[in-house]
């Protein structure tokens, strides 16, 4: 548990609260900026404020500053962003869930 976790003055729980959020809506979900024809980005959790965590792209191409949470899209499309496929090529990979304890399972394109 971080410091921030314990702390219950308004700013550090709205700081856990939009950390939380974000964590649940890309929870097994790739990530979509934004905008016409913007690419699918494996996601990938990152130190935030305070030691919490913040869905990120695994590609470290940055955020839309105009809006820390709710901007980009959580999606279940293929990842087909290079830089994110160069690490992984697998574009089915989910994120990790969170709970450490459920795989996720090894799709392949073609499984019915």
């Amino acid at each position: 548990m971080s410091a921030i976790e314990r702390r219950t003055d308004p700013t550090s729980l709205a700081l856990r609260r939009i950390s939380e959020q974000e964590c649940a809506r890309f929870r097994n979900r790739n990530l979509r900026q934004p905008g016409r024809g913007r690419r699918v980005h494996r996601v990938e959790l990152r130190d935030w404020y305070g030691g919490l965590k913040f869905p990120t792209p695994a590609c470290h191409q940055p955020l839309d500053s105009r809006a820390v949470a709710g901007t980009p899209e959580a999606v279940t499309e293929p990842v087909d962003c290079a830089r994110c496929l160069a690490g992984n090529p697998d574009p089915f990979t989910p994120l990790v869930a969170l709970d450490g304890g459920q795989l996720h399972l090894a799709l392949e394109p073609g499984d019915a």
